[in-house]
């Protein structure tokens, strides 16, 4: 998953239109503004309310401005846990059904079936590598905008001036003798640049995974030491090019409808599905528009 600094892709968040399809748009048209305008029409159905004209206009200007969140859905111990090792595990955060009507729309979307193996490994264009480039259905949308989940963000953040991003969904089969794993390896989708500010990210498990069945993995705690890592590397030595020893790396097994929301300072990946079934997910994150992303990328 890319994270692009915030403060460049907030519109395009709000209208709800995913970065691939912007980026592919721009590269392959190079629209002047009205072709460009009629597309981002296009996508929204020629549907744009009032409201949401407002809060782009709110955001080009740099007039956005948040609160304080009201209530508590994180407990004290909840907030201990995230300072100390920079991830949550939201439980039970999205009803069964609607993760199931989403694996339906991934199968349904893939040409797949889910009771056949046979079918898991057909290529298809959207695919790339375990993301599936699938933005925008209602049971999509009605995930992103759980309000549990949004509560949860707006207590870490500290503020209720959060844009959810438009991302993908992904699809991650067991390995065969033929298919290996086909994620990016343990990465960060920020920049290193010191001093790295306040971000997040989320992913939410559609069906049930088990440590082995391709599930989510992170580095504990790696945001309280990741400058002091940086630090104690050689001076030529590429920081994205370094190995993270297997003993620091935790694979999270979940239910279906566990949100994992982590630091985006904390190494992470997919992994490799030794299981017998796929695992599917949603990634999406709430974040603040107001706070800058560093521009140099390290």
């Amino acid at each position: 998953m890319i994270n692009i600094p915030a403060n460049n892709t907030s519109i395009i968040n709000l209208l709800g239109i995913g970065l691939l399809p912007l980026y592919q748009f721009i590269h392959s048209v190079r629209p002047g503004f009205t072709a460009f305008e009629e597309w981002i029409l296009a996508q929204l159905q020629h549907q744009l309310p009032q409201n949401l004209v407002q809060q782009c206009n709110a955001l080009v200007k740099n007039e956005t401005a948040g609160s304080s969140p009201t209530g508590s859905v994180l407990t004290e111990e909840d907030m201990e846990h995230w300072n100390r090792y920079g991830y949550l595990i939201l439980r039970n955060a999205v009803p069964a059904e609607d993760c199931a009507e989403t694996c339906s729309l991934i199968w349904d979307f893939l040409g797949m079936n889910e009771n056949d193996p046979a079918t898991w490994y057909k290529s298809h264009e959207s695919i790339q590598g375990i993301m599936v480039t699938l933005y925008n259905h209602p049971c999509i949308v009605k995930n992103r905008q759980n309000a549990f989940i949004r509560k949860a963000y707006e207590q870490l953040w500290r503020t209720n001036n959060l844009i959810v991003t438009s991302d993908k969904v992904g699809f991650n089969p067991p390995e065969t003798q033929t298919y290996q794993y086909r994620g990016a390896g343990m990465h960060w989708d920020t920049s290193l640049a010191m001093p790295i500010p306040f971000g997040t990210q989320g992913l939410l498990y559609l069906t049930d995974t088990a440590e082995n069945q391709g599930a989510f993995r992170l580095v504990p705690g790696f945001h309280l030491r990741i400058h002091d890592w940086l630090q104690q590397l050689p001076l030529t030595a590429n920081p994205r090019n370094q190995t993270i020893a297997a003993s620091d790396i935790k694979h999270i097994a979940g239910n279906a409808g566990d949100f994992i929301i982590w630091h985006h300072a904390l190494p992470h990946d997919g992994s490799p599905n030794t299981a017998s079934k796929p695992r599917l997910v949603q990634y999406f994150n709430w974040f603040d528009p107001s706070v800058k992303q560093q521009e140099t990328w390290v």
